[in-house]
């Protein structure tokens, strides 16, 4: 018996390697939708953390470099992720000496602030202001990650384009559950450190020490399920803004399955996080680079004619003040701002766009990690059921009593609705 030779026409690459999904994500970050809703978000947030500043912080020549670092970076849309590879804040990737910054950026910025709010080197006004700033973040990033999540989300499962304004009406309806989603495990946390702090009143008396001591077992037993909650959360987050964008889901359903996903299959994340990040940051060299490159050239090519009457007078232009430390006049002060505003209306667009990215990496991840524990298919997901009303069609009664079902014309057409004949049985 001869064996028939079995010739492969296509391979299934999505199947062998679930993962190569993330790639798919670049032209949807691209998209006007995705990038709508990124500017939006990167728009909002520093309004909250200016607000927040006025308020609780003291002024700037009271304040450490790098607490005024950092302030910076949550007033401005583009500063964050446009911060050197090499800096000490930034967290970068080498890759053959090449220090490459891009999603990790955007996950780091917005879960920094939480960082704060659980150290004990802030003072009392600079934890209020991180945890005012940080509430307002999950807010802003509620409604627009969750936004662009649906929005790569129908793309990826359905190939399905999906508008702003279905994008804005998921988000609305739904913005509500991720933030709870994510606010139950940080009131958890709040409800474990009581015990905590109860026993640590005890320590401001000799033999109340001693007492503390004792329950010291119950302290690290709450702290460590504390760690555990903050662990899954500081890792679990972007899936479950995902979750609620594919599944539909409640608030406690979304935060189970963000713990789940990273938990159950942690090298698998790491893996695709790792995949993630190579992909975006050298996504992030071209866009960032560009944007940067664009504004760069630009002052290299307008300091030829500038600096011909003073050799730093387009240096001037940049900072808004001259040669002598002082302000340049009304007139330099205004070109200084207009043109600081294009180059920075450039970089928030660029920003807007490795934003976007952020949140449509981590759909995808979302998507493969389901598939991962789930076993679920990557073409499903949960979809918006559109209520309709019917009427009963028109009836009209024939020359013997007997109603009929009255037949619409065509709407093209200018003829009269007509009567349907008695069907034989009724005569």
């Amino acid at each position: 018996m001869t064996e028939q030779p079995v010739i492969v026409q296509k391979i299934s690459w999505l199947n062998l390697c679930p993962w190569i999904l993330i790639f798919k994500t670049f032209s949807i970050a691209s998209g006007t939708g995705v990038l709508a809703f990124a500017l939006l978000g990167i728009l909002l947030s520093p309004m909250g953390w200016i607000v927040s500043e006025k308020i609780f912080l003291d002024d700037v020549l009271n304040r450490s470099a790098q607490l005024n670092e950092i302030v910076e970076n949550n007033s401005s849309p583009y500063r964050s992720v446009f911060a050197p590879a090499s800096s000490k804040d930034s967290v970068s990737l080498n890759v053959s000496g090449v220090a490459l910054s891009g999603p990790q950026l955007v996950f780091r910025q917005i879960e920094r602030p939480f960082e704060f709010v659980f150290s004990n080197d802030v003072s009392l006004k600079e934890f209020v202001y991180f945890v005012f700033g940080g509430i307002w973040t999950v807010l802003v990033w509620s409604f627009a990650g969750l936004a662009i999540s649906r929005i790569s989300l129908l793309r990826l499962t359905r190939n399905e384009r999906v508008g702003i304004d279905d994008g804005f009406a998921f988000a609305k309806g739904n913005w509500k559950t991720a933030v709870g989603a994510i606010g139950i495990p940080l009131l958890a946390v709040l409800l474990l450190c009581i015990p905590g702090a109860l026993i640590g009143l005890l320590m401001n008396f000799e033999f109340g020490a001693f007492m503390a001591a004792v329950l010291w077992v119950f302290v690290l037993l709450f702290g460590g399920l504390s760690a555990l909650l903050l662990l899954g959360l500081m890792f679990g987050w972007p899936l479950m803004v995902a979750s609620i964008g594919c599944e539909g889901q409640n608030s406690f359903d979304a935060m189970t399955r963000g713990y789940a996903y990273t938990f159950q299959r942690p090298f698998h994340y790491a893996f695709y996080a790792l995949v993630a990040i190579v992909i975006g940051s050298f996504a992030w060299l071209v866009i960032g680079g560009l944007a940067q490159g664009v504004v760069d050239m630009s002052s290299w090519s307008s300091s030829w004619g500038a600096n011909i009457s003073q050799p730093d007078r387009m240096d001037q232009i940049a900072t808004g003040v001259d040669g002598n430390g002082d302000e340049l006049s009304v007139w330099g002060q205004t070109g200084h701002s207009v043109i600081q505003f294009f180059n920075a209306t450039l970089k928030t667009l660029a920003a807007a766009f490795l934003y976007g990215l952020f949140w449509c990496m981590a759909s995808a991840v979302y998507l493969v990690l389901r598939f991962d524990v789930d076993e679920t298919e990557m073409d499903e997901i949960f979809l918006v059921d559109e209520k309709r009303t019917y009427q009963l069609p028109p009836l009209k009664t024939d020359s013997n009593g007997i109603p009929q079902i009255q037949k619409t014309a065509p709407a093209e057409s200018n003829e009269s609705p007509s009567v349907e004949a008695p069907s034989a049985e009724n005569e």
